[in-house]
């Protein structure tokens, strides 16, 4: 309106003026008034024009500067429909875009944070010369010893050799590096490194760290137990074989070895048997597939039962065992399998308990559990092999072991047996003071 004003005053004093340089003497000076009215009008609507469209821009230019900064709430005031107002409403919806892109961005940010600081792996992210840039909790963990002061260089820290080896040669190579190494503390790493490039430049790299012991441990172990299943079942077989070719070679004839070729092959048989009964038992028990059924077993009663059924040795022999289970200490727990773990852990006691030995079975009640002990008089375990006893076919002495007729499942099925009952098992012993094999069953 005002511009309108301003027009109209500028289009007047032009046209005052024309008439003004025509006009005889008596109109001059009203035209010259008029001339004068117009100037003045067109003067003032101008300065108002200025005036309006410099406080606009300099409002839309106060809010641009808050946007900038990152104030992208603020809004510029729509005053008019024309070029001004729809500048403020372009210059708002702009702001109004950006600020949702930033809701997006931060959102991204805090997903990809949360997942970079929570990953089981250990990530590391150096610059291009492998100073550290960040590293996550878990690689902190693993790079610092406890109490000690992190470097500014990955091969600065107390367990960053290994990654640091790895990020150098990917730096250096420009392509992504995979290893496997051993770090100091024992722990087996799966180590990748890969450049990060910028325009073609490599300017850091990202190593990734997993700790794959537990797998490689699990991958030993898977070893062992094939080569053992196949040392035990060969044993046997052999012994088989060998008189079975002896008694056709003719020895069949001779009456008295012969029965006692039988009985050999009889025996290994047996032998056979027992290992291949405890490795479905194991794997049935392995796999899940094994349900409990659990009721109220006195355990007191379970073991009378168990030492009355079992060969004289065990309650009349040079071995003398004793149940000191208090009488009416119940266990919710399945009676069938419990039996198992009672005959493993008793059958082994027995074993290797010397002549005039004694074995004793107690338990007592925790506050939430029950905890049942099978003490013997036996040689005692060394210390290093405390911890691996309760795997498959693992021997302290296998020789004599063999000779007794274990098969080397027993103690693994008893720790499966509690593990479903979801309790924990164990064993205290020590060279030339005996053993103490013990378990836990929830009540």
């Amino acid at each position: 309106m005002l511009f309108s004003y301003a027009l109209v005053g500028v289009s007047g004093c032009l046209l005052a003026a024309v008439l003004l340089s025509e006009a005889p003497g008596p109109r001059r000076e009203a035209l010259l008034l008029a001339l004068v009215f117009s100037s003045f009008l067109a003067f003032v609507s101008a300065w108002l024009v200025i005036r309006l469209i410099s406080g606009s821009l300099g409002e839309i230019a106060g809010v641009a500067k808050r946007f900038a900064a990152g104030d992208l709430s603020s809004r510029i005031p729509v005053r008019s429909s024309g070029e001004i107002g729809e500048l403020s409403a372009t210059l708002n919806a702009m702001a109004d875009e950006l600020g949702r892109r930033v809701r997006d961005a931060e959102l991204r940010r805090l997903e990809l944070e949360a997942a970079f600081s929570n990953m089981a792996e250990a990530v590391v992210v150096t610059d291009g010369a492998g100073v550290i840039a960040r590293m996550n909790p878990r690689a902190r963990a693993l790079l610092l010893a406890p109490g000690g002061a992190s470097g500014e260089r990955l091969m600065d820290m107390p367990g960053g050799p290994e990654l640091s080896a790895a990020a150098l040669k990917a730096l250096a190579g420009g392509l992504p590096v995979s290893s496997e190494t051993l770090s100091g503390s024992g722990i087996v790493l799966s180590v990748t490194a890969s450049p990060i490039r910028e325009q073609g430049i490599i300017g850091g790299c990202v190593v990734v760290a997993r700790d794959i012991t537990a797998e490689r441990r699990l991958e030993a172990m898977r070893r062992d137990f094939v080569a053992n299943v196949s040392h035990e079942l060969r044993t046997p077989l052999t012994a088989i074989n060998g008189y079975v070719e002896t008694l056709l070679d003719g020895a069949l004839e001779d009456k008295a070895h012969a029965r006692e070729f039988l009985g050999v092959i009889g025996e290994q048989a047996k032998r056979l048997d027992n290992i291949v009964s405890d490795l479905l038992k194991l794997s049935r028990l392995e796999s899940g597939a094994s349900l409990l059924e659990k009721s109220e077993v006195d355990l007191k009663a379970l073991a009378d039962r168990l030492l009355a059924g079992f060969p004289a040795r065990f309650v009349a022999g040079p071995v003398k065992v004793s149940n000191l289970i208090p009488a009416g200490l119940l266990a919710r727990a399945d009676s069938a399998r419990l039996e198992q773990v009672f005959v493993n852990l008793l059958d082994n006691a027995v074993k290797f308990t010397p002549a005039g030995g004694s074995v004793e079975i107690s338990a007592q009640g925790l506050h939430d559990a029950v905890k049942v002990l099978v003490r013997d008089d036996g040689p005692g375990i060394p210390a290093e092999h405390l911890p691996r006893l309760f795997e498959r076919f693992y021997r302290v002495d296998k020789a004599r072991s063999r000779e007794l007729g274990g098969t080397g499942l027993g103690l693994s099925i008893v720790r499966h047996i509690i593990e479903l009952h979801g309790g924990s098992v164990g064993v205290e012993s020590a060279e030339g003071k005996g053993s103490a094999f013990w378990f836990t069953i929830p009540k």
